[in-house]
C-alpha cells in the first residue's frame, strides 16, 4: 500500500516538474523566438528626457562680403551638482577638477570679488553694495550678487555670521561660507578659496540671483576631456557648445559681444520668447541686429541602452503637428563696414595720437560715411580693443576694465565734444540761405569784434577777438566766404553769426541734424546746441554775447564725430539728410536668399540752393588746396581733390583743446565725409595729415573682395 502511495507521489511529482519545464520551455520560446525582436527592445531601450540643442548664430560680414564674426565649435565644462552627492564627495570631485584645470593650465570661471588668497580682502570697492541714485534722485542701496547670495544663505541662522551682519568683511565671509560650505579646515586658503568660487557660482544660479547656465570651464581641449574622463568625476560633465569666433581683431565697438541672459533682462528676453539659458547679444551689432543674428533652438530625442549608452537619436517630431524640431540657424547680417578701412583708421588714428606730445592727449574717433545713403563705412575710437582676447582673459580684462581712458567707450558715436570751427560752414550755408550774405561779399577782419557799421554795439564790454589777433596781433584784412572758411576767420563770422541771430543758428543745425540722434541702430548720444533754452537747462545765465561763441562752434554746443560727419554729408549732398546705418543686408543662413535689403532713410530734405552749396565747399576746397592754407600740403598729392575744415574745441583754460577735423571727397562729386576728434589734440591741423593717409589709402586701395554666396528672392 505505502509502496503505491510512493509511486503515486512520484508520479506526481515528475507530472508537476514537466509541466513546469513545460512551461519555462513556452516562455523561453516566446521569448527568443516568436516575439525576439519585441523583447529584445523592451531590454535593451528606454526614453531619455528629451534635451534642448541651441541653433547656429549668424555670421556678420562686411560690406564687400568679409568674414567678421563666425561661429566655432568647442567643449565646455558644466557641473551638475546633483549627482555629486553628500557635501564631502562633492568638494572633493570639485577640488579634484581644480587640480586638473592647474595642471592643464585651464582658467575656469570665477567671479567671486574676494582676492584669490588670505589675507582675504574684496576686490572691489562695491563687492556687497552700492548706491544707485532712483527716478526721484534720491540715493537708494542695491545689493550686489555676493550681497545678495549673502542674504539668502543662512548664514546667520546658523551662527556662521553674527545676526544682523549684512557687510562684513572679507575674511569674515570666507570664514563664514567655509563653514557653510562644509569646506575641510585642512585645506589651505587658496585651495579653499578656489573651491568656494565654484560654490559660489552654482549657488548664484540655484537662488536666482543669475539666470544664466554656470558654465565651468569653456572652450577645453580633447588633453583636459580626456583626463577628467579617466579620473571619473560625477556631476561634471562635458557639452559641444559653438562659441563665437572673431576674423578681425578691428572693429570692437561696432560688433560688439554675445552673452549669457542676466536677471535684469530675463523678463525682457522671456516675453520675447527666449529660453532661461539663451545666448544673446549684449552690445554693438550683435545686439541691435538679435532678430536677424538669432537661430531657433531644435529639441533632440535620444534612446539610450540600460547601460546609458545611446542607441539612436532624432529631432523630436511634435504629434499633434507633425512639426520636427530640428534648429534653425539664424540669418547672416552684412554690415556697411568697411574692415579694411576700419583697420587703416584704427592704425592712423593711433598713431596720430602717439605722436602728438601733449600731455592732455587723450581718446579719439574717427567717423567715415557715405553721403549718398548715410551708411557708415569706419567707425574708430581710440583706445580700443580686441574682442577675441579680452572677455577671455581675466587679467587682460582687468587691465582695459581700469584704463583711464575707458577702451571699452564708443567715442564715435557717444562723445561729445564742442564743434570749434568745423560748425563755420553750417553758420555759412544758413546765413547765404538766409539772405544775411553773398558769397563774394567781403567783410574787414580788424582783429577784434567792433561792428563799426551799427550805431549801438550790442554786446557790451565784451569784443572777441579773431584767433589770428589773439596769437600774433595780426588780422586777415578783407575777407569773403571762401576766404573766411580756409582762415578760420572770427570776425567773419562773428559778423554773419550776429545778423542771424540764435534763433536761426539754433534752426540750421537741427537742421542738419545736431543735437538730435542720427537714427544709428546702436547706442548714440543726443547731444546739445547752445542756445537761451540749453543754458537754462544746464544751469547756466544766457547772455547776448554767446551767440558770438556760439557762431564759431563754441558755448555749449555738443556733438558726437557721428553727428560732426552727417552734417558734413548733408551739407556736400545737396541736404538729403540720411539717417545713418550700419546694417546693408540680411542673408539666409546659406546666403542662398536675400532676407531684407536696407532702404536709406531720408530724415528730411534741405531746400538747400545749389549755388550756395557750391559757395561753401569752395571754402572747404581752399583749406585743403589753397597755398595760403596752413594744412594744404598734406593733400597735395592724394588721388582725388579734398574739401576741408579744421577745428579748436576749447575744453578749459588750463588744458589744451580738442582738435576736429571734418572733410569730404571727392571734391567735385562727394562720395565720402569723415571726422576726426583727438581730445587734448590742440588744434584740426594736427589731424590733416592723418585724415589724408585715411582718404589717400581708400581712394587708392584695391579690394580684394571675398565672394559673398548669390542673393535669390526677397524673403521679407
Amino acid at each position: 500500500m505505502e509502496g503505491k502511495q510512493f509511486q503515486r507521489r512520484a508520479l506526481f511529482t515528475a507530472a508537476l516538474l514537466a509541466l513546469l519545464v513545460a512551461a519555462f520551455a513556452a516562455v523561453l520560446w516566446n521569448l527568443q523566438v516568436t516575439n525576439l525582436d519585441y523583447y529584445r527592445g523592451l531590454s535593451t531601450r528606454k526614453i531619455a528626457n528629451r534635451e534642448t540643442v541651441e541653433a547656429a548664430r549668424g555670421e556678420m560680414r562686411d560690406r564687400y562680403g568679409r568674414v567678421l564674426v563666425t561661429n566655432r565649435a568647442v567643449y565646455q565644462v558644466t557641473l551638475d551638482l546633483s549627482r555629486m552627492g553628500e557635501e564631502a564627495q562633492r568638494n572633493a570631485n570639485l577640488l579634484a577638477l581644480l587640480e586638473i584645470c592647474r595642471e592643464q593650465k585651464v582658467e575656469w570661471s570665477d567671479t567671486l570679488p574676494i582676492s584669490e588668497s588670505g589675507p582675504f580682502s574684496y576686490t572691489s570697492d562695491t563687492a556687497l553694495s552700492y548706491r544707485a541714485a532712483d527716478s526721484s534722485a534720491a540715493e537708494t542701496v542695491v545689493r550686489t550678487s555676493l550681497g545678495k547670495l549673502v542674504d539668502a544663505l543662512p548664514l546667520q541662522s546658523r551662527g556662521f555670521l553674527p545676526a544682523g551682519e549684512t557687510d562684513p568683511s572679507a575674511a569674515a565671509l570666507m570664514q563664514a561660507l567655509r563653514g557653510y560650505f562644509e569646506v575641510d579646515e585642512s585645506l589651505s586658503d587658496g585651495e579653499a578659496r578656489a573651491l568656494i568660487g565654484v560654490l559660489y557660482e552654482i549657488n548664484l544660479r540655484q537662488k536666482n540671483i543669475d539666470y544664466s547656465d554656470y558654465i565651468f570651464a569653456q572652450d577645453v581641449d580633447i588633453d583636459f576631456i580626456s583626463t577628467v574622463k579617466e579620473h571619473g568625476l560625477t556631476g561634471v560633465q562635458i557639452e559641444a557648445a559653438t562659441v563665437r569666433e572673431y576674423a578681425t581683431s578691428h572693429a570692437a565697438h561696432l560688433l560688439g559681444r554675445v552673452g549669457p541672459i542676466y536677471a535684469d533682462t530675463w523678463a525682457y528676453y522671456k516675453e520675447l520668447g527666449y529660453n532661461m539659458n539663451d545666448t544673446v547679444g549684449i552690445d554693438g551689432a550683435e545686439s541691435a541686429f538679435e532678430p536677424y543674428l538669432r537661430g531657433e533652438a531644435g529639441v533632440r530625442e535620444q534612446e539610450l541602452s540600460t547601460s546609458g549608452k545611446v542607441v539612436s537619436e532624432s529631432w523630436y517630431t511634435d504629434p499633434l503637428t507633425g512639426e520636427t524640431h530640428e534648429p534653425e540657424p539664424g540669418d547672416n547680417v552684412l554690415l556697411t563696414l568697411d574692415v579694411k578701412l576700419q583697420a587703416k583708421a584704427e592704425q592712423v588714428l593711433a598713431d596720430t595720437i602717439s605722436s602728438l606730445e601733449s600731455a592732455d592727449t587723450g581718446g579719439g574717433a574717427v567717423v567715415i560715411q557715405d553721403v549718398s545713403d548715410g551708411g557708415v563705412l569706419t567707425m574708430a575710437s581710440y583706445p580700443t580693443y580686441d574682442l577675441a582676447t579680452v572677455y577671455s582673459d581675466q587679467a587682460l580684462y582687468a587691465q582695459v576694465s581700469s584704463d583711464p581712458l575707458e577702451p571699452f567707450y564708443n567715442r564715435a558715436s557717444m562723445g561729445l565734444y564742442s564743434p570749434g570751427s568745423t560748425f563755420k560752414p553750417l553758420v555759412g550755408i544758413a546765413a547765404l540761405e538766409e539772405g544775411v550774405t553773398t558769397p563774394s561779399e567781403t567783410i574787414r577782419d580788424t582783429g577784434r569784434f567792433t561792428l563799426p557799421e551799427e550805431e549801438k554795439y550790442p554786446y557790451g564790454d565784451f569784443h572777441p577777438q579773431c584767433w589770428i589777433y589773439r596769437q600774433y596781433g595780426g588780422t586777415h584784412g578783407q575777407e569773403n566766404l571762401a576766404d573766411a572758411l580756409r582762415d578760420s576767420c572770427n570776425i567773419y563770422f562773428y559778423t554773419i553769426g550776429h545778423r542771424l541771430g540764435i534763433e536761426r543758428i539754433d534752426l540750421y543745425a537741427k537742421m542738419f541734424g545736431l543735437g538730435e540722434k542720427t537714427g544709428f541702430e546702436l547706442s548714440e548720444s543726443k547731444g546739445r546746441v547752445a542756445g537761451p533754452a540749453t543754458s537754462e537747462a544746464l544751469n547756466m545765465t544766457w547772455y547776448g554775447g554767446n551767440l558770438l561763441n556760439v557762431a564759431i562752434g563754441q558755448d555749449n554746443t555738443a556733438c558726437t564725430p557721428l553727428q560732426l560727419t552727417n552734417y558734413i554729408a548733408t551739407l556736400v549732398n545737396g541736404g538729403n539728410h540720411y539717417a545713418t546705418h550700419l546694417l546693408r543686408a540680411v542673408k539666409s543662413s546659406d546666403y542662398s536668399q536675400t532676407v531684407l535689403e536696407y532702404e536709406p532713410q531720408l530724415l528730411d530734405t534741405l531746400e538747400l540752393d545749389a549755388d550756395n552749396v557750391e559757395a561753401v565747399k569752395l571754402g572747404m576746397w581752399k583749406v585743403a588746396n589753397d597755398a595760403k592754407s596752413s594744412v594744404s600740403r598734406y593733400f597735395a598729392g592724394l588721388p582725388v581733390e579734398v574739401g576741408a575744415k579744421t577745428g579748436s574745441a576749447q575744453v578749459a583754460s588750463n588744458v589744451e583743446a580738442d582738435a576736429v577735423f571734418v572733410c569730404f571727397a571727392p571734391y567735385d562729386d562727394p562720395q565720402i565725409a569723415m571726422t576726426i576728434v583727438v581730445e587734448g589734440g590742440a588744434s584740426g591741423s594736427n589731424l590733416a595729415q592723418a585724415a589724408a593717409e585715411i582718404l589717400d589709402y581708400y581712394f587708392s586701395a584695391e579690394d580684394t573682395l571675398e565672394s559673398v554666396d548669390p542673393e535669390n528672392t526677397l524673403l521679407r
